[in-house]
Formats: structure tokens, C-alpha cells, sequence
């Protein structure tokens, strides 16, 4: 008998992982995650084509609000996202995201 249950107080980016328990007197909780969350995705593949993009840019392009935050998550998780600082019109700076073709930074 398979038992699927939601997994209490997990981050959103764990939020859909599911505890397996396999038979009624098993005691082994096997964890299935994905890889990257629906937003990570979402912004790996963006980035992925290598051409650099600002925090607005990309929140612009999927609508979603904090990309800055996934990117860290993206960076911890060990994707390396490179980034460069660019001077702005009115003298502001900011950063731009990509992702190297050859996955070196």
C-alpha cells in the first residue's frame, strides 16, 4: 500500500514534495522533489539563452514580482548565473542576469 501525504511547513519552492511510505508498518519516508520550482524554471530557461537581462527586465517578461530572489535561490542551488553592473541613463546603476553558453562564469 502506497500513502501520499503533503509535507507540513515547507518552503514555497518545496511546497508540492510529497512523503512516499511504503507499506502500513514501514517506517521508510523516501522525499521526491524536483529539481527547481516552477518560478526557478521559469527564469534558468530565460536566462539560459545567455543574453543579459536587468531585474526588470525579467519581471516584465514572466510578470513576477522578486526575480532577484529566485536568482539567489537559483545560485544556491549551484547554477551558475553571472552578472554585471551597467550605469544607468540618469546615472543609477544596475545589475544584469545570464547564464553563460559554456556554463563557466
Amino acid at each position: 500500500m502506497v500513502q501520499n501525504q503533503n509535507a507540513p511547513g515547507t518552503r514555497s519552492e518545496h511546497a508540492g514534495a510529497k512523503t512516499n511510505t511504503i507499506g502500513a508498518n514501514d517506517t521508510t519516508n523516501v522525499r521526491f522533489t524536483s529539481v527547481f520550482s516552477y518560478h526557478q524554471q521559469r527564469i534558468y530557461n530565460l536566462l539560459s539563452d545567455g543574453i543579459p537581462r536587468s531585474a526588470a527586465d525579467i519581471t516584465i517578461l514572466l510578470r513576477l514580482s522578486d526575480p532577484r530572489s529566485v536568482i539567489r535561490d537559483l545560485r544556491h542551488k549551484g547554477v551558475s548565473i553571472a552578472d554585471e553592473w551597467c550605469e544607468g541613463v540618469h546615472g543609477g546603476r544596475f545589475k544584469r542576469y545570464f547564464i553563460r553558453k559554456g556554463g563557466m562564469q
